[in-house]
């Protein structure tokens, strides 16, 4: 499996020049998992979602994740630098596939 990806930082209108990278992580993810333990492609799912300071305030700022049966196995936080560019940062826990007993 590839490494995760550095952050990429993008211009504000450029994000899809990132969205091969996001896919393509969210894929191989996927992929090495269904191909190293005994896991039903029907309980992957990919969810997205805005994140707030406070209930009363959205921000700019998205996350995006990989779950199989509810666990996260891969997520990418989508931010606004202070210059307001666009920050992607990935991440990657395959740790908690042993917490659902999953084997190899």
């Amino acid at each position: 499996m590839n490494p995760i990806p550095n952050p990429i930082v993008v211009n504000t209108g450029g994000q899809s020049t990132v969205t091969n990278t996001i896919d393509d992580f969210f894929l191989e993810t996927e992929r090495y998992v269904r191909e190293n333990y005994k896991v039903q492609k029907s309980e992957f799912e990919i969810k997205s979602g805005g994140l707030a300071a406070d209930f009363s305030q959205m921000s700019n700022d998205r996350i995006t994740y990989l779950c199989y049966q509810d666990l996260v196995l891969a997520s990418i936080f989508e931010t606004r630098t202070e210059f307001n560019y666009v920050r992607y940062t990935f991440f990657r826990n395959l740790g908690s596939l042993n917490e659902l007993g999953l084997k190899k």
